[in-house]
């Protein structure tokens, strides 16, 4: 591969979200629940994207952040955690209302199938009939007649109920690890991140760590995407905080305890984006900011102590078995 095509992946999070990001366009969250890519998430919301559709299979404070950003006119969904109940509420609950967001409600089944079939290139995939008996399928929003459909299954007469096939715009996920091709390795719990990233027209990773290829090579099992579908390699450590990575830091409660209460108002939300996002430059700046409020010490204490796994031995002979053949 040649260095020119190295060096093109490779990239800050301002110069991936800038040139791979427009306004108007669908946006995936790869991760589910854990590693969240909190540090491309910020970015889009300091560069003021605007009118972006969301798509991810469950969200907890993701959605809030952009609906407060203003970058958000649709998302697509199965949950948003609601933290504020009916008492407080949050910025979700309030964009809904006050009708600044439109929302489509799907189960987490049939989110990940609607990325799968995008991601297979399949123009729609089968799912559980039992949802059409639930108010899922009966309440639309702008996906409208398009949400559902149903037909005579060809093998058993049976009737099926099929969801669309999606092709996002971008991805956007955070990996253990990756290498400066694109390789890009997640492992613990993977929820939605290989289809949803796969379903997307354009790749955006951003990883712990940037490692060396012959790492990649040497546990390939680990690989969720492959280079040459990955359009930016961004190096971001402590990249999915809040949210945990598996081997690297735990989730932070306490962070997330504070977010979640300033999104009681739309007010206190809006104050949390001027401190954490649109007054610092970059995750580095961040995670200096949050020594600064916080203390070394307790962010030093999310650090996962390692926990290895048996190594698995992909050895061969490494014999040219074609070549010895026709030398008999």
């Amino acid at each position: 591969m040649a260095k020119q095509e190295v060096q093109d992946k490779v990239m800050t999070a301002s110069e991936a979200v800038k040139k791979f990001l427009s306004d108007g366009e669908q946006v995936a969250i790869g991760n589910f629940l854990q590693s969240s890519p909190f540090a491309l998430i910020l970015e889009i919301i300091r560069q003021k994207k605007r009118n972006l559709t969301l798509w991810s299979t469950s969200l907890i404070e993701e959605a809030d952040l952009m609906i407060a950003g203003g970058c958000l006119k649709r998302i697509v969904t199965a949950f948003s955690f609601r933290a504020g109940g009916i008492n407080f509420g949050n910025e979700f609950d309030r964009a809904l209302k006050e009708k600044r967001i439109e929302v489509e409600d799907y189960s987490n089944y049939a989110v990940l199938a609607m990325l799968m079939a995008g991601a297979m290139g399949h123009s729609f995939m089968q799912i559980p009939i039992g949802l059409k008996y639930t108010d899922i399928f009966r309440s639309r929003s702008f996906m409208g007649e398009n949400k559902f459909k149903e037909m005579d299954c060809p093998f058993t007469g049976k009737r099926v109920l099929l969801v669309p096939a999606v092709n996002p715009d971008v991805a956007i996920v955070h990996v253990q690890r990756v290498d400066v091709y694109g390789n890009a390795q997640l492992w613990g719990a993977l929820g939605t991140a290989k289809w949803a990233s796969l379903a997307c027209k354009k790749i955006i990773v951003s990883a712990e760590e940037i490692v060396d290829h012959e790492i990649v090579k040497s546990s390939p099992h680990h690989t969720i995407i492959p280079s040459f579908r990955v359009n930016a390699v961004v190096l971001e450590p402590w990249g999915a905080h809040p949210s945990e990575v598996q081997g690297y830091y735990d989730l932070d409660a306490l962070f997330r305890g504070m977010l979640l209460a300033m999104d009681a108002s739309h007010d206190s939300i809006r104050h949390f984006l001027y401190e954490w996002v649109y007054n610092l430059e970059n995750r580095e700046e961040y995670i200096k900011h949050y020594v600064e409020r916080f203390g070394r010490v307790y962010l030093e204490m999310l650090k996962a102590k390692p926990y290895y796994s048996s190594p698995v031995n992909y050895g061969s002979s490494f014999r040219k078995t074609m070549q010895l053949e026709n030398t008999k």
